[in-house]
């Protein structure tokens, strides 16, 4: 009886061991890999983001014009702060319209300036969309 009772012990801590191995070395899932959960322009985030729509750790693919770009990060209009995923071997545009996949992060106020920033992580270029009048300015439009 002793017997198999260490037995059985043992039979469970092998296979707890195993379990929780295959999960520490798990490659975890990125945004592209994953289902969009959200379809939106960047103009827009914000109001579903207000409305209770989209929560953080959700996946978006968010589409508009970026104002800024850094190696590894792009800011579209309406202060959304996508950063690139480590994964992502396409090299991102550093001006007009593009469509990026990412996870939802949260919203972030910036105190210095007074804006509210929304920030994605992980993010995939999709579509790289230039625009018809790279040389103006948006308000030129």
């Amino acid at each position: 009886m002793r017997k198999k009772i260490i037995i059985i012990v043992l039979t469970a801590l092998a296979v707890g061991l195993f379990y929780g191995l295959s999960e520490y070395f798990r490659k975890p899932k990125n945004a592209l890999d994953q289902k969009v959960e959200v379809l939106t322009l960047s103009e827009s985030l914000g109001t579903l983001v207000d409305n209770g729509t989209l929560l953080p750790g959700a996946i978006v693919k968010v589409s508009g014009e970026i104002i800024s770009y850094e190696s590894e990060s792009v800011e579209l209009i309406g202060g959304v702060l996508i950063s690139r995923s480590s994964a992502e071997k396409v090299s991102w545009p550093k001006s007009g319209s593009a469509s990026f996949k990412a996870k939802f992060d949260g919203v972030e106020e910036d105190e210095f300036f007074g804006e509210v920033i929304y920030r994605l992580s992980g993010g995939f270029l999709l579509e790289n969309v230039q625009s018809e009048h790279m040389n103006q300015t948006n308000s030129e439009e």
